[in-house]
């Protein structure tokens, strides 16, 4: 999860932190960069904008450009396209704060790295939708305590607003009460004050996840304290799909009903089904007033009719780069240590072997796969399932474990944050021109 953060801090100073904490956003304004012109007319999408426009955000000119990032859980340097800009941009930012379990690419450049509890380490959910009507819910128990200073991340945003002045670092009556609550009740006492309690303080509203984090977190098992916002989730749930939520067996009225489903979460280790639909309300889950799905989107099917123009073939560049290939041994960076791979450790390039062929490059020999961006060396698979003038490179690469070199293909030094599709700037790495050279050919006597 990515925020920025705008202002400068070094006039505000660290208590007016909180006030510049925004998502990530784009103004929809054009900008002069150097000779270029940076567009950036940009439709959110759940509220979010895209990530290949942040290096602009971040160096144009002007007093709305972006001075700060905090980057949890992400390793923009090494994963958004163009890295060069990315490195660019970063080098340039009053603060950059990571937060993460591993020393990433990203944290390499940051002012502050806060160091996070890795998945064994601390309550994880996952939530899957693959079997419906029945809709399941887990909660991942973590395994071990956290390793030396690593903390979850609830408790480091819940010390960060208390360090900060945001929120109080003792709530009497709510902890007395989540304490001291009979079991008969459902949490229906410790719910009706924490209502009072916003009521008291409305400003302390967004910040419900840390206070009850906080407060209810301390009464629940060991280890499960980042739960508690939950509750608070389970009794939106049941406002929704009561009916869906019975069929599952769980009972009571609508507040024991929720806090039910939130102590079955709890109580089993391997997930419980938390509802259960009928196909018949399918039509009831459409958002739009209608219960229609539009499927003719004007800018959808303009683009589409523009997909009738055959792409121009470059003799600079003959062959089309599918950067990003799922091989058996790639896991989108989770597993930084590359002893883990039992196959394919350098995350080969993969061509047909007619083309090798033509250019006279043997399976195993190191190559230069260059784009308009930049060049990287890669190892040379022979593979007859790939087509002609096609090559592919795996994902999940390119990474320095423990200060090392880079293990595998960096891709995004190939890629261009502006070769991309214009609707949400995701990159075009699927369908990238690129040139692919022998090791130790002198370009200038070709």
């Amino acid at each position: 999860m990515l925020y920025l953060i705008t202002g400068n801090f070094g006039k505000k100073g660290a208590n007016n932190l909180h006030t510049y904490l925004v998502p990530l956003a784009s103004n929809t304004d054009e900008r002069k960069k150097g000779e270029r012109t940076v567009k950036h007319k940009m439709f959110p999408i759940g509220g979010l904008y895209p990530p290949n426009i942040l290096s602009d955000e971040i160096n144009h000119e002007g007093e709305d450009r972006l001075r700060a990032v905090w980057v949890d859980s992400s390793n923009p340097i090494l994963s958004y396209a163009d890295t060069q800009a990315c490195v660019e941009a970063f080098s340039t930012l009053e603060l950059l704060v990571v937060v993460d379990i591993a020393m990433t690419e990203t944290a390499r450049l940051a002012h502050y790295v806060l160091p996070a509890a890795s998945q064994f380490e601390k309550l994880e959910a996952s939530a899957f939708n693959l079997e419906f009507p029945e809709n399941f819910f887990h909660f991942r128990k973590p395994l071990f305590e956290p390793f030396e200073e690593s903390l979850p991340e609830p408790e480091i945003y819940t010390r960060l607003l208390e360090k900060m002045g945001i929120l109080p670092t003792s709530f009497p009556l709510l902890n007395t009460v989540a304490k001291f609550e009979p079991k008969f009740t459902s949490r229906t006492g410790y719910l009706m004050a924490l209502q009072l309690f916003f009521k008291q303080k409305p400003h302390l509203q967004k910040f419900a996840s840390s206070i009850m984090y906080r407060t209810l977190g301390k009464t629940l098992p060991q280890n499960l304290a980042s739960s508690a916002p939950m509750l608070g989730m389970t009794i939106g749930f049941v406002a929704r799909y009561e009916q869906a939520v019975r069929r599952t067996g769980i009972k009571g009225k609508k507040q024991a009903l929720a806090n039910n489903i939130f102590e079955a979460i709890l109580a089993n280790s391997s997930g419980i089904i938390i509802s259960k639909h009928e196909y018949e309300e399918v039509w009831s889950l459409v958002k739009n007033k209608d219960k229609k799905i539009y499927l003719e989107i004007p800018e959808m099917i303009e683009a589409f009719q523009a997909l009738k123009q055959e792409p121009q073939e470059s003799a600079d560049f003959p062959f089309i780069l599918m950067a990003g290939e799922r091989r058996g041994y790639n896991a989108n960076q989770i597993y930084r240590n590359p002893a883990w791979r039992k196959t394919d450790q350098k995350g080969s390039l993969r061509m047909h072997p007619e083309d090798a062929k033509e250019l006279a490059i043997m399976a195993g020999s190191e190559v230069i796969c260059e784009s308009e961006r930049g060049n990287i060396h890669v190892f040379v698979e022979l593979d007859n399932s790939v087509r002609r003038k096609v090559v592919t490179l795996p994902n999940g690469y390119g990474f320095s474990y423990k200060g090392n070199k880079p293990e595998g293909p960096e891709l995004n030094m190939l890629t261009q944050s502006n070769h991309c599709e214009p609707f949400t700037k995701t990159p075009y790495h699927k369908y990238l021109p690129v040139k692919i050279r022998k090791v130790g050919i002198d370009l200038t006597t070709l």
